[in-house]
């Protein structure tokens, strides 16, 4: 019987780009500051080889931008001095004839000293003799953070001790008890990265009645109701609500409403029927200018309700 020796053969196979992505080897997610170096590697198994590839953050393209520390290359991605902005998911793609493949999601944690949170009350209008709770809030990661806060004035810096504190955010209730109390209060947070560098800055003014609402509207008429809505003037450092004090023809007082907004749904009223409306602000301190209008309802024959309705100022 005749022997055959069969000759191996090389066996191709095809696949989509198969992608693994993950920090540099000498980086731990955990250890990683603001002002830091990072460095991604992206492995890639494919068959045919990839003719591209590609980089993501939080699912948008990622391409090089060297005033922004952003450099990109085939399998690996530096950035540079990272900062909080620099934050969030980032996969690598790489494509071939079979079609795309994308990476495992890597989540990049960069750790910071506290800074002031944006969009926090900063005037704070304040009583004599009475207190008024200031907060201050911070970004922070780690998001343990202790405060130190100052009363600074024309006479002085003084050091306060804080009412409450919880995680980011700091409160102290501040009393004001003579005209040179009043100034500006500053909050910094430390974390175990650092102190913050900038202070919150807070300023307590005396306080005053609120300012007239003004550019209001009227709209969403009907035989019944109509609407009210003005835009708010200044609170005066305290808060605010809203007064609307309807009159019919003969001016005896129909209605008199409140509400947290200068926005005012009115009802039960009279078909075609003009009204006048006073309104107003109020807080601690008194009452606004008030400001009058004129509105009216649609009129009973009238089905369609018509919006943005002239009317008069007093």
């Amino acid at each position: 019987m005749r022997k055959e020796w069969l000759t191996p053969q090389r066996i191709d196979y095809i696949i989509v780009p198969q992608l693994n992505l993950r920090l540099g080897s000498k980086l731990r997610h955990s250890n990683i500051l603001e002002g830091n170096d990072v460095y991604f590697e992206c492995n890639i198994k494919a068959s045919p080889w990839v003719h591209e590839t590609g980089w993501r953050f939080e699912g948008q393209e990622l391409v090089t931008n060297i005033s922004a520390g952003v450099i990109v290359s085939n399998q690996s991605l530096v950035l540079q001095k990272v900062q909080r902005r620099n934050r969030g998911r980032y996969s690598c793609t790489g494509t071939n004839s079979e079609g795309q493949g994308e990476s495992n999601h890597v989540y990049l944690r960069v750790q910071f000293a506290p800074v002031c949170k944006s969009g926090q009350q900063t005037v704070y209008g304040a009583m004599l003799h009475f207190p008024v709770e200031i907060a201050c809030e911070v970004e922070a990661d780690p998001d343990e953070v202790s405060f130190r806060w100052e009363f600074n004035s024309s006479f002085g810096t003084l050091e306060l001790v804080p009412t409450v504190t919880n995680g980011r955010k700091s409160v102290v209730h501040y009393i004001p008890r003579s005209e040179q109390d009043y100034g500006t209060l500053s909050c910094w947070g430390r974390n175990r990265v650092g102190l913050q560098r900038m202070p919150c800055l807070f300023v307590v003014i005396p306080a005053e009645p609120p300012s007239a609402v003004h550019n209001c509207s009227v709209g969403q008429e009907t035989e019944h109701f109509f609407r009210v809505s003005c835009y708010e003037g200044k609170d005066g450092g305290l808060n605010q609500y809203f007064h609307a004090e309807v009159r019919g023809p003969d001016s005896s007082l129909l209605f008199n409403l409140s509400s947290q907004t200068a926005d005012f749904a009115i009802r039960g009223l009279s078909p075609g029927t003009y009204y006048t409306i006073t309104l107003y602000a109020v807080n601690a301190k008194g009452r606004s200018t008030p400001l009058v209008i004129k509105a009216s309802t649609l009129s009973t024959p009238e089905s369609q309700t018509r919006r943005g309705k002239k009317f008069e100022f007093y």
